[in-house]
């Protein structure tokens, strides 16, 4: 049942010329959640963003806001009567404007020098800068004045159109947990398209995934990277090691051995499956002596807080290389004799 914050759609159709974005798209937003819209450039995310906002309209289908329809083949509320918050990418400030005035913008007159407008910079961490201009703030102030912005009018719904995209990898990190917080902290549902997985699944509490025009999965984060519900969404949510595999009984045989599978196989023996194995999930051990599948590292790409190593498997069952995420930097080199064994169930997907 929708909730007074929900945020709905169903059966949503958009279309470019003879060019399809959107073919039947479903999604519902639980209220005062993050839910994130991943997917690739092009796949549809700004166009449904912007049906949500009210600035395109749908070729067919329709959107609901607090249990209220603002858009089907009947009506059509304007985005000005909508009380949607909306932060772009580049934030689009008023750059003639002071941070203040930027925030007040949208609000009655009567409304744009009283308390309001302090408690809302208060709120985004910007207290004594009402007076700047955006030139003479940060990229990460000047998002969080846009957040500011978008918050003024009391929203039932903000909208994020990967706002972090043009902030410097450093920055990045820090000014999403920030808007996080005060996403968190005001209750507000909210929608933040992006392409960036990272970003997606270290932000929101839903994730959505569109792919060929509608949503492929719904999720919770960590459902959508031990669960993707196909071996597609496995390889684009994440680093991934796809094998072929068979069934015996509770277990898959694959070149990295025996595997136990999470949830229940429900597949005859012998069955040929597509088996997922996160980089993450392999451990590594010195020499080929012990069990488990041996191989050599082929080679290795060091990221501080950890490696992720290639192994080619000495079993030419894996024609493409292991991929092996370690802590740190464990020291093997090109050529190093190793064996790999699996710590956790792996996903599996009958093959077609």
């Amino acid at each position: 049942m929708s909730t007074p914050a929900d945020l709905a759609v169903t059966g949503l159709h958009k279309a470019f010329g003879q060019h399809p974005v959107l073919t039947g798209l479903d999604l519902t937003v639980p209220a005062g959640s993050l839910t994130a819209v991943l997917g690739p450039s092009g796949s549809g995310k700004t166009t449904l963003l912007r049906i949500l906002a009210g600035f395109d309209r749908p070729d067919q289908g329709s959107v609901a806001i607090g249990g209220v329809t603002v858009d089907d083949d009947r009506r059509h509320l304007p985005a000005d009567k909508r009380r949607i918050g909306y932060v772009s990418q580049e934030g689009s400030l008023f750059p003639h404007l002071t941070v203040e005035a930027n925030v007040a913008f949208g609000l009655p007159r009567g409304q744009r020098h009283g308390p309001r407008v302090s408690a809302l910079l208060d709120t985004v961490a910007l207290t004594g800068l009402a007076r700047r201009y955006p030139h003479q703030l940060s990229g990460g102030q000047q998002q969080r004045v846009a957040l500011a912005r978008a918050l003024a009018v009391t929203p039932r719904v903000v909208l994020l159109d990967e706002p972090f995209a043009s902030l410097d990898a450093s920055l990045r990190a820090s000014v999403r947990a920030d808007v996080r917080a005060i996403l968190r902290d005001t209750g507000i549902t909210a929608v933040l398209v992006t392409h960036d997985q990272d970003e997606a699944l270290s932000s929101a509490d839903h994730v959505a995934v569109i792919r060929d025009g509608v949503i492929a999965q719904f999720a919770t984060p960590q459902d959508l990277y031990d669960q993707p519900a196909d071996a597609g969404l496995g390889r684009f949510v994440g680093d991934a090691n796809l094998l072929d595999g068979f069934t015996e009984g509770s277990l898959v045989r694959t070149p990295l051995g025996m595997l136990a599978v999470r949830g229940d196989l429900s597949l005859a023996p012998g069955k040929p499956v597509t088996v997922l194995v996160r980089p993450e999930q392999i451990a590594v051990h010195p020499g080929t002596d012990g069990p488990g599948a041996p191989g050599h590292v082929i080679s290795t790409s060091f990221h501080g807080h950890d490696t992720v190593i290639g192994v080619r498997l000495s079993d030419q069952a894996a024609p493409s290389p292991i991929l092996v995420r370690l802590s740190g930097n464990p020291g093997l080199l090109a050529g190093s004799a190793v064996t790999l064994t699996v710590r956790e169930p792996v996903c599996t997907w009958p093959l077609a």
